[in-house]
């Protein structure tokens, strides 16, 4: 009963901004500021959802709370390697579900994070149009000297995963290995 007496009730606040960057059927990015103090990280996923910025979705929002968890960003920035929403992924749906622009805006929104975590999984090494995507935002970050902040989200294994595959468990990365498109090994 003692401890009852010590705590008190009170109401905690926080001001998150949220931003969206959009044109027709395109959503570039969103991001999500809670403490401007820190620095943002860019989580790189594979395409839209119907969300916007106060209907989220599942992927978004396992991306926030491990992005929370980890406690050193102050904000996010979710973008995707296709700018138009696909409701089956193949090279013919995915050569038409990008914006021509859309490679310019991600690189200038991972020029804005001090970490960006490529969190498509396996869907580079099963599409060769999304291998391409892949390959050329990589190609940027090395000209841009981003390539140091580059991880990909992995499983136990050590398997590129996109974070649905994951979602009860801790994020763990690996560095940048272009092998990793290709699949798994055949051993």
């Amino acid at each position: 009963m003692a401890n009852e007496v010590d705590v008190r009730k009170h109401v905690e606040k926080l001001q998150v901004q949220l931003e969206v960057k959009l044109k027709g059927e395109d959503t570039y990015w969103s991001k999500q500021v809670w403490d401007e103090s820190k620095p943002l990280v860019l989580v790189l996923a594979n395409y839209p959802t119907d969300a916007n910025l106060l209907k989220g979705d599942l992927t978004g929002m396992l991306i926030r709370n491990s992005v929370v968890e980890m406690g050193r960003f102050g904000g996010l920035i979710i973008a995707n390697l296709f700018t138009r929403p696909v409701k089956y992924p193949s090279d013919k749906s995915l050569s038409v579900a990008y914006a021509e622009d859309g490679m310019v805006e991600l690189v200038k929104a991972a020029k804005e994070a001090d970490r960006i975590i490529i969190a498509t999984g396996s869907l580079p090494s099963r599409s060769l149009v999304a291998q391409a995507r892949m390959g050329e935002f990589w190609n940027h970050c090395k000209q841009e000297h981003l390539e140091k902040r580059v991880t990909i989200l992995v499983n136990g294994k050590g398997k590129a995963v996109h974070p649905l595959a994951i979602r009860n468990e801790p994020w763990q990365f690996t560095g940048w290995n272009a092998d990793w498109m290709k699949g798994e090994s055949k051993q």
